[in-house]
């Protein structure tokens, strides 16, 4: 179970962490940048992209008041992205979020509570041959839907394992479900993921812990948490807030060990959706500091 406040937490970005004789190296932050051209004054959140960096996928209730997917292009990294556009043949009357690109940019997971699923919001899929070809009609995703509410993330560890969430078997705060991460593995990349199975020591009956990212050696999680009890501020209002951590592991065989706050990117607002890029420069979240949730992106190094 992870605990936030001690029993092995170091409150830090990553400085003074240590597994023993496997340090990992610190997290350095720079200052978080809005990312302008994606930005309305509707919520944006969920940002996910390709490994070249070239194509960002996320969700947004901009044109519909409900969420839809959206996606944008860019021709080089150094240059900003182009308008941001609807995915119509993907979106319906329903509630979308979540969208996971995979590294490819062939497949792309999304979470739905569209008639055909099982119950909730499901897991969905949608693949194209190649970057300009059309999607194909969504797919549910059973093995990795249930009766409750279930969301994808980008496949981690080489595309081997998917850090999703679920509220499977979760209690809910006011009709609200309480998320826990699950790990789906596969034995290759094009294959199908198995039954997904509870990251435990991650698992607590007192918050959400949701939006994961694994990095592609699988040794260290990026997540969002928020409490189940909300926090009361200064005004009287009780919102409960979302924060950034990662979690450390030794190897790809073992639990996580360690568990620490990205001190340099929380704030008092909501702060989730963590992606970082393969080269490990350019981490993506999405925050609601100047007053809607939008994407953000900020320098790392280590």
């Amino acid at each position: 179970m992870v605990s936030l406040v001690g029993g092995g937490v170091v409150a830090c970005s990553g400085r003074d962490v240590s597994l023993g004789r496997a340090a990992p190296a610190p997290y350095v932050f720079g200052a978080p940048v809005l990312v302008p051209e994606l930005a309305t004054t509707a919520r944006s959140d969920n940002p996910t992209l390709t490994s070249d960096l070239l194509e960002i996928y996320f969700t947004s209730n901009r044109n519909s008041g409900n969420g839809d997917l959206w996606f944008a292009r860019r021709p080089r990294v150094s240059e900003p992205f182009g308008g941001p556009l609807p995915l119509s043949e993907l979106n319906g009357d329903s509630f979308e979020t979540s969208s996971a690109i995979a590294s490819d940019g062939l497949t792309l997971w999304f979470g739905s509570d569209r008639a055909g699923g099982l119950g909730e919001i499901d897991i969905w899929s949608a693949t194209r041959a190649s970057r300009g070809s059309p999607w194909s009609a969504p797919a549910l995703v059973p093995a990795l839907s249930s009766p409750a509410s279930d969301i994808p993330r980008p496949p981690g560890q080489h595309g081997l394992v998917m850090p999703m969430a679920s509220a499977r078997g979760a209690a809910t705060n006011q009709d609200a479900p309480i998320y826990q991460t699950y790990f789906a593995t596969r034995a290759q990349p094009q294959a199908g993921f198995a039954e997904p199975l509870l990251l435990p020591e991650l698992a607590a009956l007192d918050r959400s812990t949701v939006d994961a990212f694994l990095t592609d050696d699988g040794l260290a999680l990026f997540f969002s948490s928020s409490p189940l009890l909300a926090a009361t501020d200064a005004g009287g209002a009780t919102t409960p807030t979302s924060d950034l951590y990662v979690t450390w592991r030794r190897s790809v065989d073992e639990a996580f060990v360690v568990t620490a706050p990205l001190e340099g990117l929380n704030t008092r607002f909501d702060e989730r959706d963590p992606w970082l890029a393969p080269d490990g420069a350019t981490l993506f979240f999405t925050s609601d500091r100047d007053g809607v949730l939008s994407i953000y992106s900020v320098a790392v190094s280590r």
